[in-house]
């Protein structure tokens, strides 16, 4: 068995060949200073090695404080970097709540001054309107004297008082109030009623006759009315004559027969001469002699006119005009006196009827709203609101 040998130049094998050659008569003492050698050589490589790895392990941590402190001056720099943003932005965020605190004071004044002159304009738009409804209502009044209509407007004007609910309107809301209170107070007139009754006129005078027959009103002659022959107790009869013949010849000559037969005779025929005429000519007074003088055509241009003049009244009564009114009626009822046929039932029943309608006034005295508008008028002066729009 051959036994490899250490190279000659490492000082462990030197003294592993020492050993060898003194092993035969060495002592303890050198193998106790060469086991103190070995462990000395071995404690130095292990100092070697550990002061290699110290200084290995130094320079890891040289090299990492190196790199901790350059991110620690980076962190720095970075730090004073936000500070000094930080104190920016807090200097910046300390503007803009300096500017957010004057705009909302700027906000607040023009809240206020938007507010007083939003209520200035409010106000002046509800003048303007009660203006308008109370110029209505008064030429409904003095124009048209419609006194409905005028409460209607001035109900209006009132319900727009209580929703604006101004009290600088307080006198106009009391004002029309007591105007209210004293047009509901006026006594009205029944116009539908009256204007019933003017058709109910207007009908009675295109039916009624007048004193001559016309187009719109002929008179129909009827078979009672027709001539009638002779009665035949006025006519001689045969058998009286017969059974009195021979009496007669007996008592009477021939010419005494026949002059009694003759008188018979024409009393018959005077009789039916006198129906014939009473039905050709009829004599009555008359206030106008011209109203037996009219053409069928005249007639119904009578008729016409006096439905025109009935529509004029009508309209009169709307208008409580009773100038026209009156006029109207009186005109009619001398049309209906002169043209027409008094003993008709419907020339009575229309003068009758013209006669109450000229009783009914018309003209009832209406009060005026001169007290709202005046007190409107004072509010806009006191407080310079502008004029009413168009």
């Amino acid at each position: 068995m051959t036994e490899t040998q250490p190279p000659s130049n490492s000082p462990q094998s030197a003294a592993l060949l020492k050993v060898k050659k003194r092993t035969g008569g060495s002592s303890w003492p050198t193998l106790f200073a060469i086991m103190f050698f070995l462990i000395a050589l071995v404690a130095a490589g292990v100092a070697w090695f550990q002061q290699k790895r110290f200084e290995s392990i130094g320079r890891e941590v040289a090299t990492q404080l190196q790199t901790l402190t350059t991110q620690v001056s980076d962190a720095r720099k970075d730090s004073s970097q936000a500070l000094s943003l930080a104190q920016s932005q807090v200097s910046r965020i300390a503007q803009l709540e300096q500017a957010n605190l004057e705009a909302k004071s700027q906000y607040l004044a023009l809240e206020q001054l938007w507010a007083g002159a939003n209520k200035g304009t409010e106000d002046a738009i509800l003048a303007n309107d009660l203006d308008r409804l109370l110029t209505t209502a008064s030429q409904q009044l003095k124009l048209a004297g419609n006194v409905n209509n005028a409460i209607v407007t001035l109900e209006a004007a009132q319900s727009l008082l209580i929703r604006a609910d101004r009290s600088r309107f307080a006198v106009v809301q009391r004002t029309v109030s007591l105007d209210l209170d004293r047009l509901r107070s006026v006594p009205l007139l029944d116009v539908p009623q009256l204007s019933n009754r003017l058709e109910a006129l207007s009908a009675l005078v295109a039916r009624a006759p007048l004193l001559l027959p016309d187009a719109a009103s002929p008179k129909v002659v009827t078979e009672s009315s027709a001539p009638q022959p002779p009665s035949a107790s006025l006519l001689p009869s045969k058998s009286s004559s017969n059974e009195a013949q021979p009496s007669a010849q007996d008592t009477k000559a021939w010419w005494e027969t026949a002059l009694d037969r003759s008188l018979v005779w024409s009393k018959a025929f005077a009789v039916m001469i006198a129906r014939e005429f009473a039905e050709v000519v009829s004599i009555q007074r008359v206030s106008d002699a011209n109203a037996l003088l009219m053409s069928p055509e005249q007639g119904a241009l009578l008729r016409a006119n006096l439905r025109t003049r009935i529509l004029t009244a009508q309209m009169a009564l709307l208008m409580h005009q009773a100038p026209i009114w009156k006029m109207e009626l009186s005109q009619i009822e001398q049309s209906l006196t002169a043209r027409y046929d008094p003993k008709s039932s419907e020339t009575v029943a229309a003068l009758r009827l013209v006669r109450e309608l000229s009783a009914i006034q018309i003209a009832i005295p209406l009060p005026d709203i001169s007290g709202s508008l005046a007190a409107l008028e004072a509010v806009r002066s006191s407080e310079s609101l502008p004029a009413g729009g168009q």
